[in-house]
């Protein structure tokens, strides 16, 4: 994992995703210390579809407090084929290398709970 945003970074969040998130349709959950949040904006019409889930995780750790943004965007046309899908993170506030140690911290646990393989995908997955 060399920065927020890159591939290694982004399969240990989705994975951490799918391991915590309560349901599908969940907006609101905790994993350790961090409020997670997710907001859904979507749009449809005769030609295309459009779905951009919006995730906020905040760490209110005293003198180690940071927010962090991830968007997954996934658009289809209207034969309901996926034509275009990605994600990316956006550091918010507090230390980058908190969140960094945070998000590897917890892959390192789901791995050994065996909540998530460890093998690198050869692409993003999409939710």
């Amino acid at each position: 994992m060399k920065r927020i945003g890159d591939r290694s970074f982004l399969y240990a969040w989705q994975a951490i995703r799918a391991a915590t998130q309560p349901g599908p349709e969940a907006s609101l959950w905790q994993v350790g210390e961090v409020a997670w949040r997710r907001h859904r904006v979507s749009h449809s019409c005769p030609d295309f579809a459009v779905v951009n889930d919006v995730h906020r995780l905040d760490h209110s750790g005293k003198n180690r407090g940071w927010s962090l943004l991830v968007v997954s965007e996934t658009w289809w046309n209207n034969n309901h084929e996926v034509i275009r899908s990605q994600i990316w993170a956006a550091h918010l506030a507090g230390p980058r290398q908190l969140i960094q140690s945070w998000m590897m911290q917890q892959a390192e646990t789901r791995q050994a709970k065996d909540d998530f393989p460890p093998a690198r995908p050869t692409s993003l997955i999409s939710f």
